[in-house]
Formats: C-alpha cells, sequence, structure tokens
C-alpha cells in the first residue's frame, strides 16, 4: 500500500523485508561459503593439473632444490624439450643480474636424470611490470624463430604462482595451444594452513590479488606486439 503527501513529494510504502532469523541463516551461509574460500583458496591458486605436454617451461626463478618435481613429471610425460626461462637484469654484478639462477635450475634438471639436449635457458631483459607475461613472449618467440610448433605445454613454478601463470601463458599461446600447469611445493608454510604463518599469508593473498589482476585487468594490447618482442634477449643451451 502506498501513501503520498505534499503533492506526492513524500511516499510511504509497505516493503518486505528478511525477519531476524532469515538474516541468521543468510550470515551463516555467507559465512560459510567465506570458509569454504579461505580453506581452499591456497590449492585453487597452486593449480597441478599438468603432465602430459609437449613442452615443459620452468620459471627460471624457482629454488633449484625443488625442480626434482619438475624431472620427475618429464620421466612419467613425454616432453619434447624444457625451457628454463628467466627476466635478468642488464645492471649490477653478475650474482644479482638473476642469470645464475636460471643455470643453477637448468643444471639440477639435468643431475635429476633431464637429458642435456632437450634442456634450453631463455633470459629477458627485466620490465617494470607484467615480468611473467614477458617471459611467457620470450618462450613463444624462440619456439616460432625455431621453427617449433607445440600444442600443448606444461608451466613449472612454484605453488600459488601456478594459476596466475598458467593463466598469463594462456593469454599469450592463444587458443591453439593447450596451457596446463604443475605448481612445485613450497615448504616455507603449511598449505592447509596458510594463514597460520607470515610466509603464507603473504603469498596467498599476494598472488590472490595478483591472480585477479590478470583474470580482470590485463590484456595485451596488439599495437604494443613489436615492443613485446624486444623484450626477448638471449638464449643457451
Amino acid at each position: 500500500m502506498e501513501q503520498r503527501k505534499f503533492g506526492g513529494i513524500f511516499v510511504r510504502r509497505n516493503n518486505w523485508t528478511l525477519s531476524g532469523r532469515a538474516k541468521i541463516v543468510v550470515l551463516v551461509i555467507v559465512a560459510t561459503g567465506l570458509g569454504y574460500v579461505w580453506m581452499n583458496i591456497s590449492s585453487f591458486l597452486g593449480v597441478n593439473n599438468g603432465g602430459s605436454a609437449e613442452t615443459m617451461v620452468v620459471e627460471g626463478w624457482v629454488s633449484a632444490r625443488k625442480v626434482d618435481q619438475a624431472a620427475a613429471a618429464f620421466k612419467h610425460g613425454h616432453y619434447q624439450r624444457v625451457i628454463v626461462v628467466r627476466d635478468v637484469y642488464d645492471e649490477g654484478d653478475k650474482w644479482a643480474s638473476g642469470r645464475y639462477s636460471a643455470d643453477y635450475v637448468a643444471t639440477d634438471l639435468i643431475e635429476n636424470g633431464i637429458p642435456k639436449d632437450v634442456v634450453q635457458t631463455l633470459f629477458c631483459a627485466v620490465v617494470h611490470k607484467d615480468r611473467t607475461y614477458h617471459c611467457a613472449l620470450a618462450v613463444r618467440d624462440w619456439l616460432v624463430q625455431n621453427g617449433i610448433s607445440t600444442k600443448s605445454l606444461d608451466v613449472v613454478t612454484l605453488a600459488t604462482h601456478a594459476r596466475r601463470s598458467r593463466l598469463i601463458y594462456e593469454k599469450v599461446f592463444g587458443q591453439s595451444v593447450s596451457v596446463a600447469a604443475i605448481a612445485l611445493d613450497d615448504p616455507s608454510y603449511d598449505p592447509a594452513h596458510w594463514w597460520q604463518s607470515s610466509e603464507g599469508a603473504r603469498e596467498v593473498v599476494g598472488e590472490t590479488i595478483a591472480y585477479a589482476y590478470v583474470r580482470f585487468f590485463f590484456w595485451p594490447h596488439p599495437s604494443n606486439a613489436k615492443k613485446d618482442k624486444e623484450q626477448y634477449c638471449s638464449s643457451s643451451g
């Protein structure tokens, strides 16, 4: 029922609203949903669905001590090549450049049983943002320049970085290449109880924000293709 006064300036309406009991039910449902997300966000970010691709890409900043998982995946799969990719600084001493961490990862992969002749190391110049994106471009450009066609690709990275890295490689390679991820364990925190340590909270919260940015706000612009290709730097194998 509607009532009007002062020439219709004020209107009074009778509206339906939730009862106190219904509000409690809604609150419980929302709290349960948030709790489920809270408990499972680490495993969501650390997607681990690789193992059957043609090409394995290892992000070269990961610790060499963790690549035994990548080597095990290689032995159980049918990979034709392994590409270790790393963004590097052109300035500073050789240890701070980042180049040697990729070399260590490649060496450790070989020591863990991956044939040396299938391991390739790529380097791209450090940029101010979107470094994973530019590393993905370096991988794509190297494959094109060497006349290599791949239908599937696994990105190997650390724990909660996996879903974001997979998404970036999907955007770079497009629908013609199937992209999956292999998430290496991060021993610095327990993923089932990530909120109980500062390392876990920092990684999970930070990667949640970063993944949301890539999912909803990051779209490579075609006009930047030439500029992006220039980020490809060098390789060694």
